[in-house]
């Protein structure tokens, strides 16, 4: 046996004994966006107690973050590096990673799934060993510093493919051959991250929370071609996918099919119809019959959810992971998303942050009024 190989094997029997164990149901954080955040001076705080976020939430109940990793970023948000750093303060918090590839040098999502810059020339065959080298050595390098990740995506949000343009699913005629690719994409990086980590279980992310027919076609694309995957994925934004009842029926309905677990792996919910600063905020206008943009309206919206992932059959209803909840507006940092946080304007704690974990609204800790109908637009 090669010394290389045998380094392999002994550093995956380490990662599988020190994945953290699985508790009863999950509630995760995305907060990839946090060290930025703190560079620019935020400050966070739960009624009289100020602390970082990662220490206010895990008090709260959370139990768990969402880290997305670039491959070589331009400005070096979401790089190996911080990454690792913030994957170390989670888990001294006692919260568990669920790592969240991109296999992008920037945002990968159902519009965006370009290939790192250099990978951007390489054949079918060569991008499909990079995808495995680099998905295990990345989780290599989560377990060389003891922090398995629990989880871990082969991409974000690919329900369009990834990689674009080898992997990128097409219909016609190239329907049946970009499943195909599409498919040996996946299995590679699950091989790699189970080469690495075997502990660490693999995660695949669908968006549309709400499609439910879109959903099925797209794991039964996988599933019948042996891809090894272990949790079904989607996001949920009410101002894009549709309502909770539609929801609830998808994840039903891929639990059933499918015998595997379901995550609501991004998820968020405005509570106000403020700006805080000059930046465009992704989320506006909510649709009819939605859960008002308001605190209270954003933690019943924290508890529906959360209800609907429980409510699935099997106990298969793993868990919710609110997307950047500390995303907000610091003295020298902007943000598209400080409406949709689980922290106010001034840092403080909301109360969807305790509906989230607790199942029902509950009471935010008091705070002095304030005036935002200035920042309105």
């Amino acid at each position: 046996m090669k010394a290389s190989r045998f380094a392999w094997i002994v550093l995956g029997a380490l990662a599988a004994a020190r994945v953290p164990e699985a508790r009863a149901f999950e509630i995760g954080a995305d907060l990839s966006s946090l060290p930025r955040v703190e560079a620019g001076g935020a400050v966070f705080s739960d009624g009289d107690t100020t602390a970082d976020a990662i220490t206010l939430l895990r008090r709260a109940g959370f139990t768990s973050v969402r880290l997305r990793l670039w491959h070589t970023p331009a400005d070096g948000d979401c790089a190996l590096a911080p990454t690792l750093a913030l994957a170390k303060r989670a888990q001294g918090a006692g919260l568990r990673v669920l790592l969240d590839l991109h296999y992008s040098d920037t945002w990968a999502d159902p519009a965006h799934q370009s290939p790192p810059a250099a990978w951007a020339a390489l054949s079918p065959e060569t991008l499909r060993d990079s995808v495995r080298a680099y998905t295990r050595d990345v989780l290599a390098a989560f377990v060389a510093q003891g922090t398995p990740p629990a989880w871990v995506q082969i991409g974000n949000e690919i329900d369009g493919g990834m990689l674009w343009e080898s992997g990128r699913l097409r219909g016609g005629r190239a329907r049946l051959a970009s499943r195909e690719t599409f498919a040996r994409l996946v299995r590679a990086g699950a091989d790699g991250a189970r080469e690495a980590s075997p502990g660490t279980k693999i995660v695949v992310h669908f968006s549309g929370g709400g499609d439910r027919d879109g959903a099925e076609e797209f794991f039964a694309t996988l599933d019948e071609r042996d891809v090894p995957f272990d949790v079904m994925a989607v996001s949920y934004y009410p101002w894009w996918h549709g309502t909770p009842r539609q929801l609830e029926s998808t994840l039903r309905a891929l639990a059933s099919r499918f015998s595997r677990p379901v995550m609501v792996a991004e998820t968020a919910q405005p509570w106000t119809s403020a700006w805080f600063d000059a930046t465009h905020n992704a989320a506006g206008k909510l649709p009819a019959g939605a859960h008002p943009a308001s605190p209270e309206g954003q933690a019943a919206f924290a508890a529906e959810v959360r209800a609907i992932v429980t409510r699935v059959s099997g106990g298969r209803g793993l868990g919710v992971w609110w997307w950047e909840p500390a995303w907000i507006v610091a003295p020298h940092a902007t943000s598209p998303w400080e409406n949709c946080t689980l922290f106010d304007e001034k840092g403080a704690l909301l109360p969807a942050a305790r509906a989230l974990v607790q199942g029902a609204p509950v009471p935010a800790a008091p705070a002095a009024p304030r005036d935002v109908t200035r920042h309105r637009r």
